[in-house]
């Protein structure tokens, strides 16, 4: 092999993202004391660069301008140039994100920022072209630019850095004097919703699309609580079109970023685990509030793909699949029909053609991101073919199309172990394991939260990262409320008691590290880790939901369970600091918004007692996950320990020693149950669904597309000319 020209400090590190820099010509460092101590010594600006290993404009500012050593030269001539991967440290990322908002309006990754040597933000962007164009300016010109400012304006740059800083700081001011927020605010913020929302298509607004699930979490809380359908209608229309488009992964499941054009059609193909563990808990939750199947068949084929390319031998969950491989961005994922056809031959290519919407001119390219366009009974129907013919082929086509797919270059798997996202990782197969009745879901889910506890826990907290056999970095706040709520729903799938021990030792730690004893709420970096310019609480959702909301979900859960009013307390004065930014823009904090709803509820409490094993126990389990209940909390009164423990649970029996549940709801306790029809019977029943929501028509568009009709003309012609023609 080789030996790479340039090699540089990131060589020593195990992130994929970072190790992708290791022999750039740029003199890169990671974010540490040594970096941060030579920008000071010598008076350097730091230019810090951020990113991430499946994005691929990433990708291309780096091939384009830092494995270029011209550039390069400035770069290590002019500045302390400091790479991070904002995977391992969601802290830094966020502190400068925010930082280029206020300096420019926008946001991005590659992040582009340079900062004064006492790390203090005064220029950036994202993505540079090494010359000017996509009216942009050139990166070497932006060098120069900021040099040339740094070293002649000095004090105006000082001045523009403590005015951005100055920003970030006031905008973390909470609010504890008031009362706490009124469930009105979930109103006004599904009204807002409903403007914005795409009746045509799903998602909101008319451009590209992301899948947003705490905004759909949202929607189906407030559908539970009120009744009321628009909520419910557009997390149909939306889930719907999310399962049908090129986003959701047709042949091996698995949702993509997010879609670049307003139908779902054609994704940005990189696969994160996030993305899939928060939809396919969304998934299972409307597969509970509506019964209809392609929720939860749309749901395992999430967890499924998540199983066989993101779950490390050890059961730890990888992070992420890249977009990329050397055929270019999706390349992995796309047909030609001419490939359709010469794999499936002409009969079967033409129903599997006309399901999943592969044309001649194809959606990206020439090429085509497989979706469905048309429902199996309307391919049935103008094919003249029973519509269980139709399934076969289409059930066939997919193992071929699958089989030829493995024979091509597969994305890059990003093999980092991060605690938070494996805490979603855990609560998504928790909850499939519960409501879908897949006891190797719960396996997965017990071997990754065992992964977490052995790795990435000691006296001193949580661990961030695992890669390479090696932990490191102190847990964010994420890390913490994400793997809470990751063991309180293994609790609930187990019941376990286990879970819960655990459970209470992360959110005593979780208070002690984040909390704020001035203001209230929690901060996203913890007080033993080394201070960055400001901290953040960061309430409002992103790409992942806000992590002071997952906290007081978990809090108010937590709290409940185990009788200690300090959690329920800590929740209600997180969502009192955040009282003012809630009322002024209500929906930009739907993960709150539902932590809220949380909080407000009366919770409905089931314990069970008696024999786990025992087959009416199971029954009465599975009748408890049959419908959507947020807002419940399910205990086992298994031995005189767990009684002792969780308040709920004492004076609790199993009536002649047979599986027994108590039912407490709304405030009135009812006589115990034996068998899920009992339970079934007494349990509050879900709000109606009052609409068919789906109605095969809307399968299917009124009006076929122009590609389409061309792509049926060319699939006569073929037939025609292969003897094929007609129907049958």
């Amino acid at each position: 092999m080789e030996t790479p020209k340039y090699r540089n400090r990131l060589a020593d590190e195990s992130s994929p993202y970072l190790l992708q820099h290791a022999h750039n010509p740029v003199e890169w460092f990671p974010w540490g004391v040594e970096a941060l101590e030579k920008a000071r010594e010598e008076n350097k600006p730091i230019f810090l660069s951020i990113g991430y290993s499946a994005c691929h404009w990433c990708h291309v500012m780096a091939h384009e301008s830092f494995e270029d050593a011209e550039t390069a030269k400035l770069m290590n001539q002019w500045f302390v140039n400091i790479k991070v991967d904002r995977e391992e440290r969601p802290d830094v990322d966020a502190v400068y994100m925010k930082a280029l908002v206020e300096l420019t309006g926008h946001g991005g990754w590659p992040l582009s920022i340079f900062l004064t040597p006492d790390q203090k933000p005064f220029f950036g962007g994202t993505y540079y072209p090494p010359s000017r164009k996509y009216n942009r300016p050139g990166f070497a010109d932006v060098l120069t630019q900021v040099h040339e400012r740094f070293s002649g304006q000095h004090s105006e740059v000082t001045a523009r850095a403590d005015q951005v800083l100055n920003k970030l700081n006031s905008s973390q001011s909470g609010h504890t004097k008031g009362n706490l927020p009124d469930i009105t605010l979930t109103d006004q913020a599904v009204d807002m919703l409903e403007n914005r929302f795409d009746v045509d298509h799903g998602g909101f607004g008319n451009g590209m699309k992301f899948p947003e699930p705490m905004v759909y979490t949202l929607l189906l809380r407030h559908w539970q609580r009120t009744g009321m359908q628009p909520p419910l209608e557009m997390l149909d229309k939306t889930l719907t079109r999310m399962a049908e488009g090129g986003i959701n992964d047709q042949l091996s499941g698995g949702f993509h970023r997010y879609s670049t054009d307003k139908e779902w059609a054609v994704p940005h193909f990189e696969k994160m685990l996030y993305d899939n563990a928060l939809l396919a808990k969304l998934f299972i939750e409307t597969f509970q509030a509506t019964k209809q199947e392609i929720y939860k068949d749309t749901a395992c084929a999430t967890l499924d793909y998540v199983r066989a390319e993101l779950t490390s031998p050890a059961g730890g969950f990888y992070s992420s699949q890249d977009a990329d491989t050397a055929g270019g961005e999706g390349e992995y994922y796309v047909w030609e029909l001419k490939e359709v056809l010469n794999l499936l031959g002409p009969r079967h290519a033409k129903v599997f053609a006309r399901y999943y919407g592969v044309t001649p001119s194809g959606n990206i390219g020439k090429k085509n991101v497989l979706r469905i366009k048309e429902s199996m009974e309307k391919v049935s129907e103008a094919e003249g073919i029973a519509i269980f013919e139709v399934q076969h082929i289409l059930s066939k086509g997919k193992e071929t199309l699958q089989e030829a797919r493995s024979k091509r270059e597969k994305p890059a798997t990003d093999e980092k172990i991060i605690t938070a996202w494996n805490g979603l990782m855990i609560t998504a197969f928790s909850l499939g394991a519960s409501v879908l009745g897949k006891a190797e879901y719960l396996t997965i889910a017990q071997k990754g939260a065992t992964f977490i506890w052995d790795h990435q826990w000691n006296d001193e907290g949580l661990l961030r990262i695992h890669k390479d056999g090696v932990s490191k970095i102190p847990g964010c706040l994420d890390d913490y409320a994400y793997f809470l709520q990751g063991l309180l729903s293994l609790y609930e799938a187990s019941l376990e008691f286990e879970w819960i021990e655990k459970a209470r030792k992360v959110a005593d730690k979780m208070i002690e590290e984040f909390w704020d004893d001035e203001g209230a709420g929690f901060y996203i970096t913890g007080k033993s880790q080394a201070p960055l310019v400001t901290r953040l609480k960061n309430p409002a959702d992103e790409a992942i939901p806000s992590a002071n909301a997952i906290a007081v979900l978990s809090l108010v859960t937590l709290g409940h369970i185990t009788g200690n009013d300090e959690y329920r307390e800590k929740a209600e004065e997180t969502l009192k600091a955040f009282q003012l930014r809630l009322e002024k823009s209500p929906a930009a904090f739907t993960g709150l918004l539902s932590a809220l709803d949380s909080y407000l509820s009366s919770p409905t409490e089931v314990i069970f007692t008696g024999p786990k094993d025992d087959p009416a126990f199971k029954e009465m389990q599975a009748a408890v996950q049959e419908d959507y209940r947020p807002n419940k909390i399910l205990l086992w009164s298994e031995n005189e320990k767990v009684q002792n423990e969780l308040p709920l649970t004492q004076g609790k029996t199993a009536v002649k020693g047979e599986p027994t549940v108590y039912l407490c709801q709304k405030q009135t306790c009812h006589p115990p149950v034996q068998s899920g029809k009992a339970l079934t019977n007494i349990l509050e029943r879900p709000q109606e669904i009052r609409l068919n929501i789906f109605d095969i028509d809307k399968h299917a568009k009124e009006v076929q597309a122009k590609e389409q009709d061309k792509f049926l003309d060319a699939m006569g012609e073929i037939f025609k000319h292969s003897g094929l023609g007609g129907k049958g």
